[in-house]
């Protein structure tokens, strides 16, 4: 019988991250194109895959897996990877038919997985695992430990890479609810419908008659079709923009520190 990992410590903050990204399930071929390959072209293997894992299930977000279901996902306890993410160091088998725990997977008992196998598991700056970077050959094949070592490098700058986009996830949502609410404050009367139009209309998107009408009846847009300082004000209280200078308090007493210090954050 195929054998079950046992799960991370931290599984519980782990899988809820994962979960977070709101990636399983989706296709992200393109987002992870460059990493899938650049593994390819350092190691002469044939597959390469990203797959993060979530509390129940494998899902492959960019490359190639053997089959996968419809979804490019299957639960975590058919998976050879559940196996990975505890390990420290990358997994390197040789020969999927003669690891002493692979070998009892069913599908490389028939043979329909076979050849070599490469395991990274992918891990944010404060070590949650994600999920893993594969690296599959239907041949046995040898990989350098040089050539280990690179992928393993581009593998910590991928999990890197995945947490920041987290991040930027969770501070637009943030701003987005912060000028929701500020919105509704400001006035309750506009609708999603005028949002959407007085966002449109900053882009410089032509508007029907009956949405311009309505945001003239909101006095968010004058009559002869200008925004109006409370139009303004609505777009500043939805954060769209960042600010390009901080109010920072400077003297001047040392004029060129001082002067760089107001575009340090450019």
């Amino acid at each position: 019988m195929y054998p079950v990992a046992e799960k991370l410590p931290n599984e519980l903050e782990r899988a809820t991250f994962v979960e977070a990204l709101a990636l399983i399930g989706t296709d992200q071929q393109d987002e992870f194109y460059a990493f899938c390959e650049i593994g390819k072209l350092l190691s002469g293997f044939s597959e390469t895959m990203v797959s993060l894992i979530d509390s129940s299930h494998q899902c492959i977000i960019s490359g190639i897996s053997p089959d996968p279901d419809v979804d490019r996902s299957w639960p975590v306890e058919q998976s050879l990877c559940q196996h990975v993410i505890g390990e420290i160091k990358p997994t390197i088998v040789y020969d999927l038919s003669d690891h002493p725990i692979f070998s009892k997977h069913p599908r490389v008992k028939s043979g329909e997985m076979k050849g070599s196998y490469c395991g990274f598991p992918i891990r944010t700056s404060d070590n949650l695992v994600l999920g893993t970077y594969c690296l599959g050959n239907d041949e046995p094949q040898n990989i350098s430990e040089e050539v280990i070592s690179a992928i393993d490098k581009m593998v910590t700058k991928l999990g890197a890479y995945i947490q920041r986009q987290s991040q930027i996830q969770k501070d637009t949502s943030a701003k987005l609810l912060l000028g929701l609410k500020e919105i509704q404050n400001l006035n309750s009367e506009i609708s999603l419908n005028d949002l959407i139009c007085i966002i449109e209309f900053r882009n410089g998107i032509n508007l029907n008659d009956q949405d311009l009408q309505a945001l003239k009846n909101l006095q968010l847009v004058s009559d002869n079709g200008r925004l109006t300082n409370k139009g303004a004000l609505a777009l500043e209280k939805l954060q769209l923009y960042d600010q390009s200078f901080k109010s920072k308090n400077l003297d001047f007493a040392d004029s060129l520190k001082d002067f760089d210090a107001l575009f340090e954050d450019l």
